[in-house]
């Protein structure tokens, strides 16, 4: 598996947090993505970038694709710990607008909490 994971509970919502390691590219993003389809027992999904030193454009794609999943469901997806390179990526194409990207997964859970 291309990541780890753990589930986190937030004032009571379930959150599935997710660790790529090393790289989000095509073949990561898809195992991430399929995890998610398959596990469905949770109200958010973070993806935590503390472990991530690579993003590229099919890794960025795979993203999209899981947030577009998640919010037809009605879930949401939160991006944390993003290094500084990888956050420019979302800055520079303007995704940073589409993502809820927060610094810390206590951040973001802190809207699940509100």
């Amino acid at each position: 598996m291309a990541f780890s994971r753990e589930v986190k509970d937030f004032k009571g919502k379930t959150v599935e947090v997710l660790y790529p390691l090393h790289e989000i590219d095509s073949y990561n993003g898809e195992e991430m993505k399929t995890f998610i389809i398959e596990h469905d027992s949770y109200d958010a999904v973070i993806v935590n970038f503390s472990r991530v030193n690579y993003l590229n454009s099919s890794g960025l794609r795979e993203l999209i694709q899981i947030l577009k999943f998640l919010k037809e469901r009605g879930k949401l997806l939160f991006l944390t710990n993003l290094n500084e390179e990888i956050n420019k990526i979302f800055d520079s194409t303007n995704l940073h607008r589409l993502f809820s990207i927060h610094s810390t997964d206590e951040t973001a859970g802190t809207i699940l909490e509100g």
